[in-house]
C-alpha cells in the first residue's frame, strides 16, 4: 500500500509580496472590468433616454403612453447596472483589502507575515466563499442616488409636457385631464401612477443616501485603523457563510 504525502513548504517574504502582486493586478483588471460594464450600461441608459426625447416630441401623432415604455427600458438597464455594480463592488472590495493591508503595511516597512492574518483570513474567505456585500435593492437605490434619479426626472417631465402639447396644447386644467386619458385609464389616474412612480424614486434615493455602509468597499475602511500588526487567529474556516448572498461562479455579463 502506497501512501501519499503532500508536502507544504512554507512560502518565503520574497515569494508571498510575488504571488501577492499578481494575484491584486488580477483583481484590479476584474474590478476595471466590470467598472466598464457598468458605464457601459449608464450610456445606454442616457442614449436611450435622448432617444426617447427625440422620437416623442417629434411625432405629434405618437401618444403620451409611449413614456411608459420608456420608464420601462430605462428601468431595466438599472437593474442591469444594479447586478453589475454588486459584481463590481465585491471585487472592489479584495482590492482595497490588499491595497489596506498588503500595499499598506510594505510601504510601512513589515507585513503581516503569519498564516492567519486578520485581513488574509478574511480575503481568503471571501475567495472561497464569495460573497455579495450589497443586496440588489441596495444598489439600484445607490445607482438611482448616482445618476438614475436625473433620467427618470427627465422623462416624467417630458411625458407632462408631451401631455400639455399634444395632440393640441391644454390651455384648461379639464383639457389637459382627457388628454392624459390612457386608453380606459382617466387622465387622474395617469397622473396618480407618476405621482406613485417618482414618490418610489426619492424613497429609493433617500435609501441611497442614508446607507451606512456603501458596500464592499466602506466595510473594508474597519482595517487599517490602529495597529496594523494582527495577532495570528485560528484557521480560517472551510463551512459556508452563514449570512450573505453567493453570486454565481460564471457570470454572464
Amino acid at each position: 500500500m502506497s501512501e501519499e504525502t503532500e508536502d507544504k513548504k512554507q512560502l518565503t517574504t520574497s515569494e508571498t509580496i510575488t504571488a501577492m502582486a499578481h494575484y491584486y493586478r488580477a483583481e484590479v483588471v476584474r474590478s476595471l472590468t466590470w467598472r466598464q460594464r457598468i458605464d457601459v450600461t449608464t450610456n445606454w441608459a442616457v442614449g436611450a433616454t435622448a432617444a426617447f426625447l427625440g422620437f416623442s416630441f417629434t411625432n405629434a401623432n405618437l401618444t403620451h403612453g409611449f413614456f411608459i415604455f420608456a420608464l420601462a427600458i430605462t428601468y431595466i438597464l438599472l437593474y442591469v447596472e444594479s447586478r453589475r455594480y454588486r459584481f463590481y463592488d465585491a471585487y472592489e472590495y479584495r482590492v482595497k483589502l490588499i491595497h489596506q493591508n498588503f500595499v499598506f503595511n510594505i510601504l510601512h516597512g513589515y507585513m503581516d507575515t503569519g498564516p492567519y492574518a486578520a485581513w488574509r483570513e478574511a480575503l481568503a474567505q471571501d475567495i472561497l466563499h464569495p460573497e455579495y456585500k450589497i443586496s440588489m435593492l441596495e444598489a439600484m437605490a445607490l445607482r438611482i442616488r448616482a445618476y438614475y434619479i436625473f433620467l427618470f426626472l427627465v422623462l416624467i417631465a417630458s411625458w407632462l409636457v408631451k401631455i400639455m402639447l399634444h395632440p393640441k396644447t391644454a390651455e384648461t386644467w379639464a383639457q389637459y385631464l382627457e388628454q392624459a386619458r390612457f386608453g380606459n385609464f382617466s387622465g387622474g389616474w395617469t397622473l396618480g401612477f407618476i405621482a406613485l412612480f417618482v414618490i418610489h424614486l426619492f424613497v429609493l434615493r433617500f435609501m441611497g443616501q442614508r446607507l451606512k455602509m456603501k458596500g464592499g468597499r466602506d466595510i473594508v475602511h474597519a482595517w487599517p485603523k490602529g495597529d496594523h500588526r494582527r495577532e495570528e487567529k485560528s484557521p480560517v474556516s472551510t463551512a459556508p457563510p452563514s449570512g450573505g448572498s453567493g453570486w454565481p461562479t460564471n457570470p454572464e455579463d
